[in-house]
């Protein structure tokens, strides 16, 4: 069985190469597990998964991805399943997780700009991207909270445990290791797991430069390249 990871913040390709340049490496893009299925080439498959979220749209990128995969898909929770991770690891055909894991299903959020009716509007926006995540849990096989129940537990945006998870039907098992204790999580909560990585817009321009000034000294290179070969054959 093949593995790979979806760690760290869930970004889009474009924002990830520049995080990536920045010296960011907890990142987790829709090429990078487009990758990993190809290099799978069908063999079954398991996702490891720490990752707080990020992008609503990617995670339902990706789990769109696991979910056309031909081969058997399985999540494993190892550390966060929060946010959009969640929305990604819906696509596999099961869910599991380390106990200890810190899972969180809650709504989304963003930030606008403009008059009360642009934030009206903004947030009828946001209550419909919540609604679709909802059709996104509620679309699991096993899963078997009401729909009320699913918002109450959202409105809340708070880490449940794994076997609260496997009572809702959100994950459908947890590994049991022996010799392991499973007396409560241990760590630091440093992060919500709405946090996400900020590529500003100096960031972009320095990525921008750096990649014009990579252009130019691989034409540099393909030159030397191209009179070293004319000497070598006169």
């Amino acid at each position: 069985m093949a593995e790979f990871e979806i760690r760290g913040t869930l970004l889009d390709n474009d924002t990830a190469d520049v995080a990536r340049w920045c010296g960011w490496r907890d990142i987790t893009a829709p090429m990078d597990v487009k990758a990993a299925l190809e290099a799978a080439g069908g063999e079954d498959v398991t996702v490891l998964i720490n990752s707080p979220g990020g992008n609503m749209t990617v995670g339902g990128e990706i789990r769109s991805m696991l979910r056309r995969y031909s081969g058997h898909t399985e999540a494993l929770f190892q550390g966060y399943g929060a946010s959009a991770a969640t929305i990604a690891a819906s696509g596999c055909n099961t869910i599991r997780s380390e106990p200890g894991a810190l899972l969180c299903y809650h709504n989304p959020s963003g930030g606008d700009e403009g008059d009360f009716h642009e934030m009206e509007r903004y947030s009828e926006e946001l209550k419909n991207a919540r609604d679709a995540v909802i059709e996104t849990y509620m679309a699991r096989a096993g899963f078997h909270m009401t729909r009320e129940d699913l918002i109450a537990l959202m409105d809340k945006s708070i880490f449940i445990s794994p076997t609260q998870a496997l009572e809702y039907g959100l994950i459908d098992e947890i590994v049991r290791l022996d010799g392991v204790s499973e007396s409560g999580t241990t760590g630091t909560l440093v992060a919500a797991c709405g946090n996400t990585i900020r590529v500003t817009a100096a960031m972009r321009k320095r990525y921008a430069d750096h990649k014009a000034e990579e252009s130019q000294d691989q034409l540099k290179a393909r030159r030397a390249l191209s009179r070293i070969r004319s000497l070598a054959s006169y």
